[in-house]
């Protein structure tokens, strides 16, 4: 540094200006630090109130509970009766595995099954809502992506009401399909997948629905396979992505398959083979409660609605008759 330099220095620090912003930066690194401690704070209360205690969930919890494990339930039926691989994923299975069920904060659930099997429990569906009688209870909606392209749908979801003409969503459960890579040398390919993704939804608005036709150019644009191959990615329907709510990840099939059952709740459902392995790479350090939480905010609309406690409880027994009979 030159004497200029030097003299510029010492005049610009001495100007009451400086010393002014000085004192204020001083007070916002201090007042971060105590929000950094107030913040570790909680969630360490979190952690050992979620992870160390036994916590009884209100009546209305309870019984959105005891719902929607009977629709993950009516699921598993329908696999079962045609022979079709599905999986507990993200935080259903975070659930299962550090709770023995329901993560407290979360109000739906999350399942993936390979592409073949998806397909086809799209078609069977319709017919297994009818035959037991709940066409009139469960909607089949698939996601809006009027974000990528309006009037594009992605992923399909299944929404539980009371009465579908005049009813609320009581309960939800999201069906991700997911994709066989032909092969993968562990480059970085998230943008390409970006640019498919949106095509996909182009080409799903452009030709009317032709989901065959469009989901065939995705499979020619990421190498993608419906055979079983060593590795296993998000099909581009779902919330992965490089920019997106979940990252982009390229999975060791022999770490998620074959499935195995573990429980969650009352029953026991399908998860990856490797749990570590699976929930290492999806949230890191799995059996902290992070330090951002996320809400769906389902319950707290659910209080507001009169009878609701009566409602559920009834669905919930419902349901669960039509699972105890199903055939």
């Amino acid at each position: 540094m030159d004497i200029k330099q030097k003299i510029g220095n010492k005049i610009l620090n001495s100007s009451g200006s400086v010393q002014h912003y000085k004192k204020q930066i001083d007070k916002l690194n201090k007042k971060v630090e105590r929000l950094e401690k107030e913040n570790n704070s909680t969630n360490r209360l979190l952690n050992t109130l979620f992870l160390d205690y036994d916590l009884t969930p209100s009546p209305l919890l309870q019984n959105f509970r005891n719902l929607s494990l009977e629709l993950l339930r009516f699921m598993d039926n329908i696999c079962k009766k045609y022979d079709l691989e599905w999986w507990m994923r993200g935080g259903t299975f975070l659930g299962a595995i550090r709770h023995d069920g329901f993560i407290p904060w979360d109000d739906d659930m999350d399942s993936g099954m390979m592409r073949s099997y998806y397909d086809k429990f799209v078609d069977v569906l319709p017919e297994e809502l009818e035959r037991n009688n709940l066409d009139n209870k469960i909607k089949i909606n698939f996601r809006q992506r009027n974000a990528f392209v309006e009037g594009a749908t992605s992923f399909l979801q299944l929404f539980y009401y009371s009465d579908l003409k005049k009813g609320i969503d009581l309960t939800a459960l999201d069906v991700f399909p997911f994709d066989y890579m032909k092969d993968y040398n562990g480059e970085d390919f998230g943008q390409l997948y970006e640019d498919v993704r949106l095509q996909y939804y182009h080409d799903l608005v452009d030709s009317n629905g032709d989901y065959e036709a469009s989901i065939a150019k995705v499979y020619e644009s990421l190498n993608l396979t419906r055979e079983q191959t060593p590795f296993m990615l998000n099909g581009v329907e779902g919330s992965a992505g490089p920019n997106r709510l979940n990252k982009l990840q390229v999975f060791n099939t022999d770490g998620i398959q074959p499935f195995k059952r573990v429980k969650f709740g009352k029953y026991e459902f399908p998860g990856p083979k490797d749990k570590d392995y699976y929930l290492k790479n999806y949230y890191g350090d799995y059996w902290k409660v992070p330090r951002v939480l996320t809400f769906h905010q389902r319950m707290g609309r659910l209080r507001k609605y009169p009878e609701i406690h009566e409602i559920m409880e009834n669905e919930a027994i419902y349901l669960k008759e039509v699972n105890d009979n199903f055939e």
